[in-house]
């Protein structure tokens, strides 16, 4: 446990979890405000487009955001060795505990929801291309209710990072 407060290990835990934060936060800033909607305007092309980055977008985050969470778990630690009533008596602690929970929130909807729609939405979008004729009127209808899911999904999980960076931005001033 003392190694968590040498001013290096302490550093370079800061920089990877502030550095993976900005990542997380602006790609996921990026995918729901700029990416989707392009996608859905041009159609076809951005189907493609979706196609190609997805394979390569989802094993970067899942790097960035384990990095993220898992600095920052080690950044926690180092105040349960005070007791753990700093969580509770302090401002700071208690802005750290609702960062940790808004991010661990976050990370959780990542692994258990975005991939598998994902991949779900892949999948019926390749069986409908590759059927050499329109698409059935339910694997529309499915379509267009697993983009519905993932797209509250990306908007609750912005809040929840929108509260993380927040709250970890403050604590140390509270």
């Amino acid at each position: 446990m003392n190694i968590l407060f040498n001013l290096y290990v302490i550093l370079a835990l800061r920089i990877l979890h502030v550095a993976g934060g900005v990542l997380w936060v602006g790609a996921a800033t990026f995918y729901l405000f700029l990416l989707i909607p392009a996608v859905r305007a041009s159609e076809s092309s951005g189907q493609k487009l979706m196609q190609n980055l997805g394979p390569r977008m989802g094993p970067f985050m899942g790097i960035v955001t384990t990095t993220t969470v898992l600095s920052g778990a080690l950044l926690y630690a180092r105040f349960f060795a005070g007791g753990i009533s700093f969580i509770w008596t302090t401002g700071a602690g208690f802005a750290f505990l609702v960062g940790a929970v808004a991010a661990i929130g976050s990370y959780v909807m990542g692994v258990t929801i975005f991939g598998k729609t994902q991949e779900k939405i892949g999948a019926l979008g390749a069986a409908m291309a590759g059927a050499g004729a329109p698409p059935q009127p339910e694997q529309v209808a499915e379509m267009r209710r697993l983009q519905a899911f993932l797209m509250k999904a990306y908007q609750v999980d912005f809040v929840l990072l929108v509260v993380a960076m927040l709250a970890m931005a403050v604590a140390r001033y509270l």
